[in-house]
């Protein structure tokens, strides 16, 4: 039908900069009779009383600067553009409660004559299209859901005369656009996406940039939607090396950003004036702490996210809001991929950059009396004890005895991957320093999976596993896995040691079996034995930890398996009782086990910074859990995977629970701690940005090389 215009439009149903960037928005359908505008560029809310007309309307879909919305109650049904506020109507879709939720797709803005609807429902295997100027919604089936048992997800776009669509065996469908408009279905099958290992949720989205498209994976943790990777990659046409159209894992998206919301997602050039910053996706996400609007930068591999006021209206209602006009008008030259944030070195480089001398020395540095050096040494940051260490082997006898006493725990992580190499940041200096290291010059996403003594295990793709000291550079390769299957990973002692093993853990969905793989130095392959549990253990995410001369895995529940690698035995204890009765959903909070001062100790706390950290100890003579209400002289590092306990030098870090998460800017950022004294989080932030980076291990820098 034509458009019909609606008056004058009312200035004050919009924000005043709305239309001149990307803006999250909601409307709430007949619970409300307000939109509430959300622009994540400025961190601010607001809400505005709709003209009577959109009131008691839901948005179903959008395209550019016209939204379709839909009457909760009449059903009435018509596209709207929010700029000169005219209507264009089209048939209501089928009364039905599964076409509540379904995604829509639109092929062109409505006001043109090849604008063709699409809705997608990931309960049926059809989908209903509708083009304007007809009369009604068609039904086209798809019948390869039905014969090869899979259903659609919501995820959608159309691209390139296609209309792409995921389905839930995470293949993507190319459909024929010019087909599906006349009735029938002319579709491609797009090889089932590769997602990377130790994924337990995600959430799938279609973005188009430019000539491409993308495919986003956000990876969550449990049912309080903690992100814990973004997956990136590319749709790659037919070519001489591969005769199919495919998915390639990519490290950025060049000077674009993307946003991502309920069902959607859409890219724009990410230049100053639409305050953005290119080569990073944001996305809100409804967590159990309230609604985070997240910011992920591809360069960094971090995490931004800051709260939002509660969302009344559901995740799935959420919106962006892309104005055409400034699609068409924006230039995409003011950023590249040499000006994003996170590219840059920091100052406090740790290698790779050479000192010039420019002092005139008439003795060898290593004819300096050892007792001045030791006099020099307690002054110096653990920075400097690692340069001071290289001058000469004189010296870095010298520094061993000092390093002792001034290393603590680092935060160690990943950033993209064409870098080569790993960040480390000083919790307690609250510096950051880059060290560049050929072993992270990868070809496959990288991930830390555990550290010990100054050596972390690396997994690269799903099959190679590797031992690396940064410091040292040295590396230990591990033989090549199937599939890195593994819940938990430790091993007896550090490399060089007689007794030096490498333990693996995988437990079986249902909690019945565990499977524990063992490599020695010198074998070529892991050594693998099943064990049964006399009851069902779920295991949390934490290592298991080398106590008393056996492995100690922690159950979300509380309770301990315990492995003995002399006996090759796996037992789960009847003691100490679990400190919860249920088994808690996976995610739900995070379960550290460690060793602190010859006792056992774990560590309950949920990724909701407003909620409080329990602490118990293992009494071992009654062999039951008891409260731990203060940590004395000690000091906690806790990630997904990694718990480690020091006494630090300072008191002033002292009763302290030390978490992979920084408050402030990557310029003035600190890290975040728990503190047993006050039992709150420090520094308070619920109000500033949080940061979180997604591959991270805390681990104690070893300066040591082994032989």
């Amino acid at each position: 039908m034509a458009g019909e215009m609606v008056g004058c439009k009312d200035e004050n149903s919009l924000p005043h900069s709305f239309g001149s960037r990307p803006w999250l928005f909601v409307m709430h359908g007949s619970k409300k009779k307000t939109c509430t505008f959300y622009d994540p560029i400025n961190n601010s809310m607001e809400e505005r009383i709709l003209p009577e007309f959109l009131q008691g309307k839901a948005c179903l879909g959008c395209y550019g600067e016209w939204i379709l919305l839909s009457d909760d109650l009449t059903r009435e049904c018509f596209f709207l553009n929010t700029i000169s506020f005219s209507k264009i109507y089209i048939p209501p879709p089928p009364d039905s409660p599964d076409f509540i939720d379904a995604s829509v797709s639109i092929s062109s803005p409505p006001d043109t004559s090849n604008c063709v609807v699409v809705l997608i429902c990931a309960s049926k295997t059809f989908l209903l299209v509708f083009s304007l100027g007809t009369t009604g919604w068609n039904m086209v089936p798809i019948n390869y859901l039905n014969n090869n048992m899979s259903s659609l997800r919501c995820a959608s776009v159309i691209h390139n005369e296609r209309l792409f669509i995921m389905t839930s065996m995470d293949e993507t469908l190319a459909i024929d656009f010019a087909s599906l408009a006349k009735g029938r279905m002319e579709m491609t099958v797009i090889n089932r996406l590769r997602l990377c290992p130790s994924s337990y949720s995600w959430f799938n989205y279609l973005v188009k940039r430019a000539g491409d498209l993308f495919s986003i994976a956000l990876h969550s943790y449990g049912r309080g939607h903690w992100i814990t990777h973004v997956e990136v990659r590319r749709l790659e046409l037919p070519s001489k090396e591969c005769n199919e159209m495919h998915w390639r894992r990519v490290q950025d998206i060049g000077d674009h950003a993307f946003f991502l919301a309920g069902k959607y997602g859409g890219s724009l050039p990410a230049n100053l004036a639409l305050g953005a910053q290119c080569n990073c996706i944001y996305f809100p996400l409804n967590c159990s702490d309230g609604m985070r609007l997240y910011k992920f930068c591809l360069d960094d591999q971090i995490l931004n996210y800051t709260f939002l006021p509660e969302n009344d209206g559901g995740l799935d209602r959420l919106l962006w809001a892309f104005p055409t006009n400034i699609m068409q008008t924006v230039e995409e030259d003011s950023l590249n991929s040499s000006g994003v944030a996170g590219s840059e070195e920091t100052d406090s480089t740790i290698i790779g950059k050479d000192v010039e001398n420019k002092m005139v020395i008439s003795r060898r540095w290593d004819e300096l009396q050892i007792d001045l050096l030791e006099l020099l040494l307690p002054r110096l940051s653990l920075v400097d004890c690692l340069q001071f260490a290289s001058v000469c082997k004189e010296w870095s006898y010298a520094s061993s005895s000092v390093q002792k006493g001034k290393v603590w725990p680092w935060l160690m992580h990943l950033p993209n991957l064409k870098y080569g190499s790993c960040k480390f940041f000083d919790p307690f200096y609250c510096k950051e320093y880059t060290l560049k290291s050929d072993a992270l010059d990868a070809q496959d996403h990288l991930a830390l999976r555990f550290s010990k003594g100054g050596w972390v295990v690396i997994t690269e793709g799903n099959h190679r596993v590797f031992i690396l000291n940064p410091f040292t550079a040295q590396v230990i390769n591990l033989p090549s896995l199937d599939n890195y299957i593994f819940n938990g990973i430790s091993f007896m002692s550090l490399p060089a040691s007689p007794d030096f093993v490498v333990y693996g853990f995988f437990f079986q969905m249902y909690g019945e079996y565990v499977v524990i793989s063992s490599w020695r130095p010198g074998e070529e392959e892991w050594v693998s034995h099943e064990f049964r549990s006399s009851s069902p253990f779920f295991p949390s995410s934490n290592n298991p930890v080398l106590f008393q001369g056996e492995f100690y895995c922690l159950g979300r529940k509380g309770e301990l398996g315990v492995f003995n690698p002399e006996m090759e035995s796996w037992n789960v204890l009847c003691k100490p009782e679990p400190v919860h009765l249920a088994v808690p959903w996976y995610g739900d909070e995070y379960c550290h086990l460690l060793e602190l001062n010859g006792e056992l100790i774990s560590v309950f706390r949920e990724d909701d910074i407003k909620k409080p950290i329990h602490l118990f100890k293992l009494n071992q003579s009654e062999m039951v859990w008891k409260k731990v209400e203060h940590l004395g002289d000690m000091t906690l590092f806790v990630d997904r995977r990694n718990s480690i306990a020091i006494s630090p030098l300072e008191k002033k870090y002292v009763n302290r629970i030390y978490i992979p998460k920084f408050e402030g800017n990557r310029d003035s950022k600190k890290v975040i701690f728990y503190s047993m004294e006050d039992n709150r989080y420090h520094p308070c932030v619920q109000t500033h940005t949080v940061e979180e980076p997604v591959k991270c291990v805390w681990m104690e820098p070893n300066l040591h090389l082994h032989n």
